[in-house]
């Protein structure tokens, strides 16, 4: 099984996992780390890494990060140098993302997962009144 990490600011991350659970139950193999206001980034850095390593179980980590060119998604690209097993990194985290890697993670390899994730965020943007429209007759 993939495991999952997520990287958020504060507590969004554990929001969101917990989210995740309401909706599929209990879930193994996931876990989050909040970046909080006064926090070290350099351990922050250290425990990115560590958290990679121990998660994986030999077919890698897909970590999400919150939000493209911030201090968590940096983390992780400070970290990758280090980190000695396969993972991948996707920005910009939804909840259609998160539930998407969630479900396909035992049926895919963490490439064929890391697109998945991504076409399924692109694929959740929608406009409600337009998303109307095209149901009328």
């Amino acid at each position: 099984m993939i495991a999952v990490l997520l990287l958020t600011h504060e507590d969004f991350g554990k929001a969101m996992l917990e989210s995740a659970e309401l909706v599929l139950g209990s879930i193994e193999q996931v876990k989050t780390l909040g970046l909080h206001r006064g926090d070290d980034i350099t351990a922050f850095c250290s425990k990115v890494k560590e958290e990679i390593e121990e998660l994986d179980q030999g077919e890698g980590v897909l970590v999400f990060a919150d939000l493209f060119g911030a201090s968590p998604y940096n983390a992780a690209a400070i970290a990758s140098s280090k980190i000695s097993v396969p993972y991948k990194c996707i920005t910009g985290l939804s909840f259609p993302m998160l539930l998407e890697a969630l479900t396909m993670r035992n049926t895919c390899n963490l490439l064929e997962l890391t697109g998945h994730c991504m076409r399924s965020g692109k694929n959740g943007i929608r406009e409600l009144f337009e998303e109307l429209s095209k149901s009328k007759c």
